[in-house]
């Protein structure tokens, strides 16, 4: 089963999401607030791994590498292959693209789930998908209330100026 959202920041610099998504705060900022713990991030360049535990009647813990890495000024792309899968499923993968949109920046989150069994597979694919689901409004929470109180561009292109 595959789901694919889009999600516009308006008046937001492809760059500065980019940089973002580079943000161990970033990271620990969208899975706040739900039945979430990261147990550990690397990063998500080529071959890093990240580990978290999420609960649904018991924490069960999902294992990602991250792959097919690219990055450019306005533009990043990043896939997370599932190694270690809660519930059995047989695969996990999520692509995050960040690029240019005429308002502001696009990301976009496209996921793909493998599972034999068809009942499981509808029983499983909201979990799994819900926590993707509700970026539509943190991804905007951060990038129009929290992201200029850690950094911006404007204070980095202020402090260059000196």
């Amino acid at each position: 089963m595959s789901f694919y959202q889009e999600t516009v920041l308006k008046n937001i610099r492809p760059v500065d999401v980019v940089r973002c998504f580079h943000s161990y705060d970033f990271i620990k900022f969208l899975t706040m607030g739900q039945p979430v713990k990261i147990q550990s991030w690397s990063g998500i360049d080529d071959n890093k791994k990240a580990t978290f535990l999420f609960w649904f009647f018991g924490w069960r813990e999902m294992s990602v590498v991250h792959e097919n890495y690219i990055l450019g000024q306005d533009y990043l792309s990043f896939v997370d292959k599932g190694l270690i899968l809660p519930f059995g499923l047989k695969g996990w993968r999520h692509q995050h693209i960040v690029k240019s949109h005429e308002m502001g920046a696009l990301i976009i989150d496209k996921v793909f789930i493998d599972e034999e069994n068809t009942f499981k597979k509808y029983l499983i694919y909201p979990i799994m998908v819900f926590p993707i689901i509700i970026r539509r409004f943190t991804y905007r929470v951060w990038f129009n209330f929290l992201e200029d109180k850690k950094w911006t561009s404007i204070k980095r292109s202020n402090q260059n100026e000196d």
